[in-house]
């Protein structure tokens, strides 16, 4: 017999049984499943909750997050039954098919087939989370079963989703555009709902029968109430003229910037870029809330080691101090942070940024503008006229840029900037592919600092908990390690959304240029020795400081495989 899934779920050691009986009180009461009780008590997150029903009802759980459906296999269910079944095609080979679902019942393979016949010879059933299936019912077949929103817009959406017809207009005859009372409504409630969820982006998805609309919590893409049909070109327009963009223009990229009021004492910043694609026009904004910009540098993440190394550094009087990380980990609040460290009004402080993200008092920011040559090697060129003490490059891309960043190191400038490598040592190597002399890399670089970001377990449902065998045997360490660790892990509440993570905490591979170092890159040493020498000067992998974080409790062990990933 199947073990119940509250008594799978207490052996696992994720649920207590006081918590089970607290959710079954609260069953008897509103009649819901015991599973979405849970989830809304914050006891349990939603993946963990529908990985175990799979165990329980002897099935596979998959993640839909990754890779398109493909159309063939859309084809085989029709959204009636979709709908009717809560079921999605995700697999088709010719010969059987998948079905996911988010409402296993063991008759469910029998009823399905009593509705339709499948030319196949197999149909497997598995399962997955019910904001997943959501999510993808929305993309693939307009079905509108979205995850919950907060109240205010969710109400808008029923009011306007009440006229939803084709094309831009209503059944009503309702002719809907940018200039449209509701669509106004609408595209500024997305903005501010993102705001007030500390979004970092808003993505606005076309797809072939509706619109999605995402935002970047904690750099993780959430699904938000989708948009009546017959708006979503009206919502492009009103985007595009809130960011002074042409209107008409449909089969090109467009880039602009939004200025918009979202409270009663605050303005934001919006990055937009829009992009065409083969069911409309893509837009991502990125916000830029200058309220929410902490410079702080003993607040980042930074290890107490590493901090006194870098503040060291960032209080030279010349040299080359270099961030390296994918976009997105944080660079630029670290190297502003810095900037604002060292910020006196007896220094000449100057910045080459494109774009300019953030206004920082007392510091003169340009604006990289490609259109008319001005790149950064012009820029640079130019600035360095300008009697600079401290200078900051957004980018080097190129030699030529690579070549007079270092020459201004080397005659009495400090200059930070970043590149796109993995880690730190990296960076050195790459500075030589560029063409750059290894000797004038070891003797201009003082410092050079690899970063990521990581999610936080939520300060409000996060517990301690012992990893398993099976977690250990992952990265590789013993019981013995943690044993006084204060290892956490987040249930899911109402605070963080039920992800079980609220805020993000960044972690910093520090690798400064000792002698014994330099000496390595004069004679054309490779990056594993460079590697060793760092290491036993003392520098910590991203991988050691990540797994550090989580023995603190600040993280978890997925977020430590998923971001240090390349570290292994």
């Amino acid at each position: 017999m199947a073990k119940r899934l509250g008594d799978l779920l207490v052996e696992e050691n994720l649920v207590t049984q006081e918590q089970i009986s607290s959710a079954i009180e609260e069953q008897q009461k509103s009649g819901e499943p015991l599973g979405r009780i849970l989830i809304k008590m914050g006891f349990i997150t939603e993946e963990a909750l529908y990985y175990f029903l799979a165990i329980q009802f002897g099935l596979e759980y998959v993640d839909l997050g990754g890779g398109d459906i493909k159309q063939e296999s859309l084809d085989l269910v029709k959204k009636e039954l979709a709908e009717e079944f809560n079921i999605i095609p995700i697999e088709y080979d010719g010969t059987s098919i998948v079905l996911a679902t988010c409402e296993p019942d063991e008759h469910l393979l029998m009823k399905i087939k009593e509705r339709v016949v499948f030319p196949v010879d197999k149909i497997k059933i598995v399962i997955t989370t019910e904001t997943a299936l959501k999510t993808a019912l929305g993309v693939y077949y307009g079905v509108s079963k979205n995850v919950e929103m907060d109240e205010g817009l969710e109400e808008m959406f029923r009011d306007e989703n009440a006229k939803e017809g084709d094309g831009e207009e209503s059944p009503s005859g309702e002719v809907v555009n940018e200039d449209s009372a509701p669509v106004i409504r609408l595209v500024n409630s997305l903005i501010s709902e993102a705001v007030k969820k500390r979004a970092s982006d808003i993505h606005l998805n076309p797809f072939q029968k509706n619109m999605i609309i995402r935002y970047r919590i904690d750099g993780a893409l959430q699904t938000q109430k989708s948009p009546p049909r017959h708006y979503m070109n009206a919502i492009v327009s009103r985007i595009k003229v809130m960011a002074r963009l042409d209107i008409m223009e449909r089969r090109a990229a467009q880039d602009g910037r939004i200025k918009i009021k979202v409270s009663a004492n605050k303005i934001i910043d919006l990055r937009v870029s829009i992009l065409p694609t083969i069911y409309g026009e893509n837009i991502v904004m990125r916000i830029l809330d200058q309220g929410e910009l902490k410079l702080d540098l003993s607040t980042l993440g930074f290890e107490p080691k590493e901090l006194d190394l870098y503040k060291e550094a960032i209080q030279s009087p010349y040299g080359l101090i270099l961030h390296t990380g994918p976009t997105g980990s944080g660079k630029t609040t670290t190297l502003y942070s810095a900037l604002s460290t060292i910020n006196d009004i007896s220094r000449n402080i100057m910045t080459l940024e494109d774009p300019v993200e953030y206004q920082l008092p007392g510091i003169v920011q340009i604006q990289i503008n490609h259109d008319i040559g001005f790149d950064f090697t012009v820029a640079l060129r130019a600035s360095l006229r300008q009697d600079p003490n401290i200078m900051m490059v957004g980018e080097i891309r190129d030699k030529e840029t690579a070549e007079i960043a270092i020459k201004a190191a080397l005659t009495g400038h400090l200059l930070f900037s970043t590149l796109h490598t993995n880690d730190a040592p990296s960076t050195v190597m790459r500075l030589i592919d560029m063409g750059i002399d290894p000797v004038y890399v070891g003797s201009a670089v003082k410092i050079i600092v690899a970063q990521r970001l990581m999610r936080r377990v939520c300060s409000k449902c996060g517990t301690a908990y012992m990893p398993t065998e099976d977690e250990m045997m992952r990265i590789q360490i013993t019981k013995e390690a943690v044993q006084n660790a204060n290892i956490k892990k987040g249930a899911g509440c109402s605070a963080c959304s039920n992800s079980g993570y609220k805020g993000r905490v960044a972690i910093y591979e520090i690798m400064p240029m000792t002698p014994e170092l330099a000496d390595l890159i004069f004679g054309g040493a490779d990056l594993n020795d460079l590697v060793k020498q760092a290491e036993k000067d003392g520098m910590r992998t991203l991988r050691n400081v990540a797994l550090q974080k989580w023995k603190d409790g600040v993280t978890t062990l997925e977020e430590v495989l998923s971001v240090t990933a390349e570290a292994e």
